[in-house]
């Protein structure tokens, strides 16, 4: 039963959404800034006299009964129960997360693998959550302690925790990445660690690069995880779906942590190029709302890199020749609200700026005239799906720097307009270059 909790739990590890989310979810994740972790929160969901019996469980002397506790926990809150949601708010706002933090210290491997299987359940998809177990006393010293070598299976299940909460709430990762000890266990763990392990440490360490703070950027580089630990699992050998997730996860972060003034290619070697393939691969997944190698990820967790590996033209033609136009044009035609949403849309239009309005080879401009990328620019120009300000605006620009080339070129052939214009004296072959270029 354990190992089939464990399969179940890792199954769902992410740079992403869960399944019922990303299939069903058009409400963003919940986000309570009066969170209260002792349980007096005003309007705290009613809990169910099971439930409140299996959170006072959680405190039995027995670590057996504990541990069953935790399971019953993790089984309420999976996303295979229909009723998850409201049960990650119960048993967030009952003061469960704390006795379920101290469990991760018991002597037991079975209690502490159950401790934190349901705490990382409970952090999925839930930011209220995530912060409450990140700011309890003591859980990131057992998460730590759990990450160590000498705690074996239990440091993919610790790993986990870390995954889930800088997925989920970014507000997270500060207290996470400065944490004694927290970074360098996980870049250990993501060079050093079993295939499993591994797996989830380098998740971990690239939802944490998704973070926008400054300072923890800042202390990722410090820490070496580009040159020490991403870069070191990008040249490793190997094969199968899991291996090229997690080069390309490893890829992905060393992409988040690139500054944006930074205009110099990211990464090298052929494990690096092959990343971008699988990368636009996992984009394509991720439109569909699809797992790979057993990871559902969200467009955001994709879209953030592939902004910053675009912005090199030679990742950039790298990325079209492996459909980057059309997943940006059926992202922006498939649109529609829910969780980081919008901060997606604006990503996918940063990427769409380069390939229509800054086209740097004539693949670019076929593509998007093929794949219709300009009118999904267009679509999105015109707000009527719940864009956000920001995303009109900037998909305005887009096409009102386009119809201003448009009226340049023509203008400059009018008789009477442009009759004093150069290009007016132009030959008609250079005409319609010209006029094919403008066109995009």
């Amino acid at each position: 039963r354990l190992h089939g909790t464990l399969n179940s739990a890792f199954a769902i590890t992410m740079d992403s959404v869960t399944k019922t989310h990303a299939l069903g979810g058009d409400t963003p994740a919940h986000r309570d800034e009066t969170y209260d972790c002792d349980g007096a929160a005003a309007g705290a969901p009613e809990l169910s006299d099971e439930m409140a019996l299996r959170i006072a469980q959680l405190s039995d002397p027995n670590h057996s009964i504990a541990a069953f506790a935790a399971q019953y926990l993790f089984e309420r809150s999976h996303t295979s129960n229909p009723r998850a949601a409201e049960n990650k708010d119960r048993i967030g706002r009952s003061g469960a997360i704390l006795r379920i933090c101290r469990l991760m210290e018991s002597e037991q491997e079975a209690a502490r693998f159950q401790a934190c299987s349901a705490l990382s359940e409970l952090a999925f998809c839930h930011e209220a959550n995530c912060r409450a177990i990140i700011s309890t006393p003591g859980c990131l010293e057992a998460v730590v302690t759990l990450l160590q070598p000498d705690n074996g299976t239990s440091q993919c299940d610790a790993a986990l925790i870390v995954n889930n909460c800088a997925a989920f709430c970014t507000d997270t990762c500060a207290s996470i990445v400065h944490y004694p000890g927290m970074l360098a266990a996980l870049q250990a763990l993501a060079t050093g660690g079993n295939t499993s392990s591994k797996n989830v440490a380098v998740g971990a360490l690239n939802s944490l690069t998704r973070c926008p703070s400054a300072g923890v950027r800042l202390a990722m580089l410090s820490a070496g995880v580009v040159e020490d630990t991403l870069s070191a699992v990008l040249a490793e050998e190997g094969q199968g779906d899991l291996y090229e997730a997690r080069i390309a996860r490893a890829a992905m972060g060393i992409a988040n942590l690139q500054g944006e003034d930074e205009d110099a290619a990211l990464g090298d070697g052929p494990n690096f190029t092959s990343a971008m393939a699988t990368i636009c691969k996992i984009m394509r997944f991720a439109l569909q709302e699809k797992s790979w190698a057993g990871i559902f990820f969200a467009p955001y967790s994709v879209c953030l890199p592939l902004n910053k590996l675009s912005r090199c033209e030679e990742h950039r033609h790298r990325l079209v020749s492996h459909g980057l136009v059309e997943l940006m044009s059926e992202l922006l035609a498939t649109w529609k609200p829910s969780h980081q949403s919008n901060s997606t849309l604006l990503l996918a239009l940063a990427i769409s700026h380069q390939l229509l309005v800054e086209p740097d080879c004539d693949d670019q401009r076929d593509r998007a005239e093929q794949c219709g990328l300009l009118d999904n620019v267009v679509k999105t120009a015109e707000g009527a799906r719940g864009e956000n300000a920001d995303a009109v605006a900037a998909a305005e620009a887009i096409v009102s720097g386009l119809r201003e080339r448009h009226q340049a070129v023509w203008m400059s052939q009018s008789a009477r307009v442009g009759e004093g214009s150069m290009m007016h004296q132009l030959d008609d072959n250079v005409m319609e270059l010209i006029s094919r270029l403008a066109h995009v």
